[in-house]
């Protein structure tokens, strides 16, 4: 509910700069506006080649760091006081639609045809051990490493926010600036929320064509850029009233809602298809694949071979990961009142994990075996018509086939719903001056930032591109790599005092 007495008020030092900068960005890919802009893939390869390393590392050290978070006291200490504000389905169910989206669904057709035709340790393209690597490196890509990122990050905001009883819901009040007027704390928090927008802005771009695409298939609706932008508009709508409702009537109801149909698709997948027994045994390879060479792909630059396989994937993935830890942090944050250090990061880095696993493992599966069987050329079909073709095809090959297209429309739709409602509501809570965890941030705010979102997405497929997309991600997450380091300093700081004084 909202709250009247000591009603918030929106921060315009935060504010006004954040929209100035974006309005900035969005000027800036217009004016190179071209798919293959060489300034634009020189530049990606730059920040790819000279930050990939620091990336490699710096993830890996996060999930290490986890480890030790929480099997040690600190693990114990609980996030605010009483029971788990949420149960555990519609907690779960919240975690995993807000941080995945419909992403999920677009790459978990298509990733393992881009690493078969593509792959990596410099193997060869549509052999045995690309094939086996494809689901793989799917797999690694949306596991543990990355869900790491959220994890610590909610546990830190979530310390300061309910433990601390900090009346801030900022990112640079983790970061030990707690001065309001504090210069540096506002610049962290305008990093924040620009790294936020451009990690949103790829979801966006990339799951609006999708869903144009699907219905352009049903119906015959035109695909162009005008349609796009229609979606997206009718987009913001939607999760902007989710957003203005709240997390209780709004974000809750689309994720529970969202998660009981997205299971029901992929079971169909698994079982209609009639390729269960390949998938699960594929499921079992690829999983222990992973395991066996986890540390080998955490560290792999390929400075030798120069495949730019990690560059290319693996950087733009951790840059992905990292420029929605914010959004993501702050929103599991705020879902987590009640619970354990322990068990929030436990559910966020295992539940989520597997949750990506279930999907990923039946989706890649599923196309693979056709891939594999000459039944659809995937591989062929993403190199000549394109992401969105492939992922029609693919759809087009189940029994049933529009009722597939519906219903992955749907899910999809309602995905990245989830996922940019949380984020509209989260950028109207940093963007707010002493905010209580019993307080909502302002309606007026949340609609400002629901149609903030819209925008850096509609230029970005307006210039269209992949790599316009990789290179709008990396970019963002740069900064955040400092902001979290400063986070994690601060919080072992705070943290091993109070689990010293239990």
């Amino acid at each position: 509910m909202e709250q009247h007495a000591g009603k918030p008020h929106i921060d315009w030092m935060i504010t006004i700069p954040s929209l100035l900068i974006l309005g900035g960005i969005c000027v800036l890919f217009l004016a190179l506006n071209t798919e293959d802009n060489a300034l634009l893939n020189s530049f990606f390869a730059f920040v790819t080649g000279a930050f990939g390393g620091v990336f490699h590392f710096y993830i890996f050290g996060v999930l290490i760091l986890l480890c030790y978070i929480s099997f040690s006291k600190i693990g114990s200490i609980r996030l605010g006081e009483g029971p788990p504000q949420y149960a555990t389905f519609s907690w779960v169910s919240m975690l995993f639609c807000a941080c995945i989206g419909s992403s999920i669904l677009y790459w978990g057709l298509i990733e393992w045809a881009y690493y078969m035709g593509s792959p990596p340790f410099n193997l060869e393209p549509g052999s045995r051990e690309a094939a086996e690597y494809s689901v793989t490196y799917t797999l690694y890509h949306w596991g543990v490493s990355g869900w790491a990122t959220y994890s610590v990050a909610a546990v830190i905001i979530a310390f300061y926010h309910f433990t601390k009883k900090v009346p801030n819901l900022r990112i640079s009040v983790s970061c030990g600036f707690t001065g309001q007027n504090s210069l540096l704390g506002n610049v962290v928090d305008i990093f924040v929320i620009i790294g936020l927008i451009t990690g949103v802005a790829v979801s966006i771009a990339l799951g609006t064509p999708l869903i144009a695409q699907g219905l352009h298939h049903i119906f015959g609706i035109d695909t162009g850029i005008y349609t796009n932008i229609i979606i997206a508009v009718f987009w913001a709508c939607l999760f902007g009233t989710s957003a203005v409702s709240g997390i209780d009537r709004g974000i809750k109801i689309l994720s529970n809602v969202n998660t009981v149909i997205a299971l029901g698709f992929i079971t169909y997948v698994l079982v209609a298809g009639g390729r269960a027994v390949f998938i699960g045994n594929n499921a079992v390879n690829s999983f222990g694949l992973m395991v066996q060479n986890y540390l080998y792909m955490s560290f792999y630059t390929d400075p030798i071979g120069k495949s730019g396989f990690p560059q290319a994937w693996t950087i733009f993935y951790w840059g992905w990961w990292l420029s929605y830890v914010p959004v993501m942090g702050l929103f599991i944050a705020k879902i987590s009142r009640g619970r354990t250090i322990r068990q929030v990061i436990l559910g966020g880095v295992l539940l989520g994990s597997l949750g990506c696993w279930f999907f990923l493992a039946i989706l890649g599966g599923y196309g693979l075996d056709l891939q594999l069987s000459g039944v659809l050329d995937t591989v062929k079909n993403l190199r000549e018509g394109g992401d969105y073709a492939a992922i029609m095809a693919l759809l087009d090959s189940l029994p049933f086939a529009n009722i597939a297209h519906v219903v992955f429309i749907i899910v999809a739709f309602i995905f990245l719903a989830t996922t940019c409602d949380s984020s509209a509501y989260i950028l109207a809570s940093i963007s707010t001056k002493n905010i209580t965890a019993s307080m909502n941030p302002s309606k007026r705010s949340r609609i400002m930032w629901t149609l903030s979102l819209i925008i850096l997405p509609i230029v970005l497929m307006v210039v269209g591109g992949l790599n316009t997309v990789k290179l709008c991600t990396v970019l963002g997450s740069i900064p955040i790599i400092f902001i979290l380091t400063a986070m994690v300093w601060n919080f072992m700081k705070d943290a091993r005092e109070i689990s010293r004084r239990a």
